[in-house]
């Protein structure tokens, strides 16, 4: 990727702090790791980054929470605690998530791509549910089940859970030609639904003229299908 969205991880945990690091890392996210809330404040007031991922004891600490968090008042914020530290967390502001202990991967990065494409009001553009349509997401089978001219969401299998940050979709629509995408968002369904499936965003990523257009054409020609819907 030639842009790698940074995440300051402010964690006490230095074994933790390394294992999220590792999983973002794996992403292709650009990580900066802090273990103290001095080091915390000083990255948060200093570093440019896309999010914070910080422990609730360092987000209820006076200097991160009343110089850090107030400056960066539009960058999301992810708080790692237990059930109490959600609680006291709640009012720090509307951009603040919190995940509760102990942490999986697949639901730490959910809550990463969520983060960060509710931080980016253009990652949401206006899509059109259509009758679901068979492809394939870098060479795994996979559903379009809505389009826009700059993005698509899609169902996967849920065993193709390491989705890369840029994939490329395939179609017969599309003449043999592949689609560069850039992945904003995974939902994974809870355990407790037992479905073997994933859901996927994505954002138009940098592509050739032609597969550019044989996109459009096919997004057109889809959306004005009477088998579309506005669901």
């Amino acid at each position: 990727m030639s842009f790698r969205q940074q995440v300051i991880v402010a964690l006490p945990d230095i074994a933790e702090s390394r294992k999220f690091s590792s999983w973002l890392d794996a992403e292709g996210y650009e990580v900066l790791q802090r273990s103290t809330p001095q080091a915390a404040i000083d990255a948060v007031t200093c570093q440019p980054f896309d999010l914070l991922i910080v422990d609730s004891a360092f987000a209820l600490t006076g200097g991160v929470r009343g110089y850090g968090l107030a400056r960066v008042r539009e960058t999301p914020v992810i708080v790692l605690g237990d059930a109490a530290g959600g609680r006291s967390c709640g009012p720090l502001g509307s951009q603040i998530m919190f995940l509760e202990r102990p942490v999986d991967r697949a639901t730490f990065i959910c809550m990463v791509t969520m983060a960060l494409m509710e931080a980016r009001a253009e990652r949401r553009s206006p899509r059109r549910a259509v009758k679901p349509i068979d492809t394939t997401v870098n060479g795994v089978p996979s559903r379009i089940v809505d389009v826009s001219r700059e993005g698509v969401r899609l169902e996967l299998p849920r065993v193709h859970r390491m989705l890369t940050p840029q994939f490329v979709l395939c179609a017969p629509f599309l003449g043999g030609l592949g689609v560069a995408v850039q992945r904003v968002w995974v939902r994974i369904p809870r355990p407790d639904q037992s479905l073997d499936v994933m859901w996927c965003g994505g954002q138009l990523g940098q592509n050739s003229l032609k597969a550019e257009l044989g996109w459009r054409r096919f997004v057109d020609t889809v959306v004005s299908s009477p088998s579309a819907s506005d669901g």
